[in-house]
């Protein structure tokens, strides 16, 4: 129904200005320079070419992991405005189609269809099977492409839906419901779910630390993230230091 999809397109834009979505048309679909599904590999390797050339001395584990990266963002916050926003969903979420914009990934295409509303679980399990399919094919285009290793790709995915479910939701949630809500898109999404030991609230803030690292210190404008592992080792090393002292 295309009031549902103008609606989808509205909010996430507003949500994020990057997230600037058109309905997908045949001649969209058909489109090499688009990442989907069906057509990823000609646009990874454009991307990781981009990549390369935009900060080659942060090395190739950098652009493969910033390919990967950017190449699920945006799914993944349109997967969950329209769970807990607009509380339906496409039945075409598997079929997006994503643009690129210079050494970034913005901008969508959707292609209208059916909507589906109902229980919040049910909405959970069929987005995430939708993004299973996507994601899945993304990560085989990776690992054809790039190299590394599957469960590398998993533990990256699952840091970057914990980051924007704790982004996203802000101060209205709880630890324990994002702990909740994690676990039911792990189930769906099977991903792991140890990164949930990295989650906790302190003085009324959650707080996560990655498992992984996006390796954006290697870049020469780059630093250690907020929620990088190697920043919260060094913390805790020091921290103990101190405390022997």
């Amino acid at each position: 129904m295309r009031k549902h999809l103008s609606r989808l397109f509205l909010e996430s834009k507003q949500y994020l200005a990057p997230l600037q979505g058109v309905e997908l048309d045949a001649g969209l679909e058909e489109d090499p320079s688009l990442l989907s599904a069906a057509c990823a590999e000609p646009f990874l390797a454009n991307l990781h070419f981009t990549l390369q050339k935009a900060h080659p001395e942060a090395g190739a584990p950098y652009w493969r992991i910033r390919s990967w990266g950017l190449s699920c963002w945006q799914p993944i916050y349109l997967a969950l405005i329209c769970v807990y926003h607009l509380k339906r969903i496409p039945n075409s979420l598997g079929r997006l189609h994503q643009t690129q914009q210079q050494a970034y990934v913005a901008g969508y295409a959707l292609p209208d269809g059916e909507w589906l509303a109902g229980e919040h679980e049910a909405l959970v399990k069929h987005t995430a099977e939708q993004l299973k399919t996507l994601f899945d094919a993304l990560q085989t285009a990776h690992l054809n492409q790039f190299g590394g290793r599957q469960a590398l790709y998993q533990a990256l995915l699952a840091d970057q839906i914990m980051t924007t479910m704790v982004t996203a939701v802000g101060a209205s949630a709880s630890l324990f419901d994002i702990q909740n809500e994690y676990q039911l898109w792990a189930r769906y999404l099977d991903l792991p779910t140890d990164i949930l030991n990295r989650l906790k609230q302190d003085t009324g803030k959650i707080i996560f630390t990655r498992r992984t690292c996006c390796l954006h210190f290697r870049r020469d404008d780059g630093e250690l993230c907020a929620d990088c592992p190697r920043g919260h080792k060094a913390k805790q090393e020091k921290k103990n230091k101190e405390s022997h002292v």
